[in-house]
């Protein structure tokens, strides 16, 4: 009984080690600061929400030629979930871009003029004909007081090297700048209401 145990324990091991879990963060570069502030009264950032899947750190993609199915990788994780790495990345964007004279996220109880929610729609790796691309959506909703000011949704697909996590991540950076710079141009109108 011993000698079946061994025999079946030796079987069951490849000599093979345990590949090392990796861990990926997003930080985008911060945009140029306005010479004075489009929003007056407060911006609030609220609490920014996604789907069980996109809320966990497991990294996601999407084969092109299957896209109604999502897989995660094995030993690649964000750093934070999703929504956290978006929500700071996005607090430090709207800060450093000076559209609002103050912006704070949800939770600071002063009154605030405006309110940005946002969900996180997309957030994987789109993979297909030997290449990887970054998809990142995100849904943005601008509300002055009981008031809708407007409802967008931002999305970029950014090109990476196919199986080269890294350049994936470094992507969703690019991604998620190209956003947060469409988006603080929409809060750039959205005091007076141009287009």
């Amino acid at each position: 009984m011993l000698l079946l145990l061994a025999a079946w324990l030796a079987a069951c091991s490849t000599g093979q080690p345990v590949p090392e879990d990796r861990f990926y963060e997003v930080r985008p570069d911060q945009p140029g600061a306005l010479p004075a502030p489009r929003l007056t009264g407060g911006l609030m950032l609220a609490h920014i929400g996604a789907d069980p899947l996109r809320n966990g750190r497991a990294i996601l993609y999407r084969d092109s030629g299957r896209p109604l199915e999502l897989g995660r990788y094995r030993y690649e994780f964000w750093a934070d979930q999703p929504p956290r790495m978006v929500q700071a990345a996005l607090l430090d964007a709207l800060r450093a871009s000076g559209v609002a004279d103050r912006v704070e996220s949800e939770g600071y109880r002063p009154h605030f003029r405006y309110e940005l929610d946002v969900r996180v729609r997309r957030f994987e790796s789109l993979l297909g004909a030997g290449r990887a691309r970054a998809d990142v959506e995100l849904e943005a909703t601008l509300r002055e007081g009981e008031r809708t000011r407007w409802t967008k949704v931002y999305r970029r697909q950014v090109d990476a090297r196919a199986g080269d996590m890294h350049a994936l991540a470094d992507a969703m950076r690019q991604g998620l700048g190209q956003i947060f710079e469409a988006m603080i141009g929409d809060l750039k109108v959205a005091e007076t209401g141009d287009r």
